[in-house]
């Protein structure tokens, strides 16, 4: 009966050991690279903007066969316009899925993960200080009002971090379903994203945009077969309104292409800007949280000496859980920026002009 008993024991144990150890190698690990080459490869919006390219791409032949039968130029220059439209569309959309989407979804993991992080201290903390309010009531030296005060701090403690779970799965979830992978699949990332700052001027950034926007292109191509129309349309068999039309449609495209050379390095200015300040903010309120940290330290040892009240240590405990929150938010709000300017820019940069600090 024993040995059996033993049997039994050991048996359980080798399965909750094999069933263990099943669940962690079904955990995928991604790093940032791979995850956008898996998002590339599966995601539905793209595949979606792949079937459009298609579709411009077989209308395209079209024409050019339809031209072998009757030459019509300007049908060809359309089809071919819009062929081009459709791979711009293709590409813009996979820099928005690498550069914004994926990137985005992939960081929003690691900052929740942080922020359980950060609110499992906030509970230990609120647990401590209860504690201690709990000890100083014993001695009589805290009111019961105090000891619920400090209950209260635990039980909103407990509730941030419920949140900060809750919004770590819906963040997982969120990658899984960008990626085209199951949405219950578990995920490791191998990545982590910390404050990069580029070194590029203004001037720079300006023309790395007018030279790589594919706006400025697609206006080019339309402007040139506006003219193209207008010049098949000049002789004496097509009627005035049509070629009125044509010019009408020639001055169109070309203030098109001045509004895109006027827009875009506006557009650049405001997002360089933008990126700065949340770059600087990032770096303040990474001091703050630093600087909130001292103040608890300190407000800890007051409160034990009987200089403060429970109120002003639980204060300092909730404004340091808060700073780091911001501190945390500050970093992901800089790296969302960084990467929404350098899709501004028309694609990546090189290398040597990312400079982590």
């Amino acid at each position: 009966m024993r040995k059996s008993l033993l049997f039994s024991v050991a048996l359980l144990i080798a399965l909750t050991s094999f069933s263990s150890g099943a669940q962690e190698t079904n955990v995928r690990e991604l790093s940032l690279e791979e995850s956008i080459a898996i998002g590339l490869e599966n995601n539905l919006d793209l595949k979606q903007a792949a079937y459009n390219l298609s579709l411009r791409e077989t209308e395209y032949q079209e024409a050019k066969i339809n031209n072998l039968l009757r030459t019509s130029i300007i049908a060809l220059k359309n089809a071919e316009l819009n062929f081009k439209k459709g791979q711009n569309a293709f590409e813009e959309k996979k820099k928005q899925l690498a550069l914004e989407e994926i990137t985005n979804r992939y960081f929003e993991i690691l900052k929740y993960e942080r922020k359980v992080q950060i609110e499992k201290i906030s509970v230990k903390q609120s647990k401590e200080n209860l504690e201690m309010v709990k000890n100083k009531f014993s001695l009589g030296d805290a009111s019961e009002l105090e000891v619920m005060q400090a209950e209260v701090g635990l039980s909103q403690a407990q509730l941030g971090l419920t949140r900060a779970e809750n919004g770590l799965i819906l963040a997982r979830m969120n990658l899984s379903y960008v990626l085209g992978l199951p949405l219950d699949l578990p995920v490791k990332l191998t990545d982590s994203f910390s404050l990069e700052t580029l070194e590029i001027t203004l001037e720079e950034s300006i023309q790395k945009a007018m030279d790589n926007r594919y706006e400025i292109i697609e206006a080019g191509d339309s402007l040139e077969f506006a003219k193209l129309k207008l010049s098949l349309k000049q002789n004496q068999y097509t009627s005035e309104i049509e070629q009125k039309k044509a010019e009408i449609e020639l001055k169109k495209e070309e203030v098109n292409l001045e509004q895109l050379m006027e827009m875009i390095p506006l557009e650049i200015t405001g997002s360089l800007f933008a990126l700065k300040e949340k770059e600087t903010n990032a770096h303040i309120t990474k001091k703050q949280a630093e600087e909130k940290e001292e103040s608890y330290r300190i407000a800890q040892a007051q409160y034990k000496a009987g200089l403060i009240t429970t109120a002003d240590l639980l204060d300092s405990q909730i404004k340091l859980t808060q700073a780091n929150v911001n501190a945390l938010e500050a970093l992901f709000n800089a790296n969302l920026a960084r990467r929404q300017f350098i899709k501004a820019l028309g694609g990546e940069l090189e290398k040597t002009q990312e400079k982590s600090s």
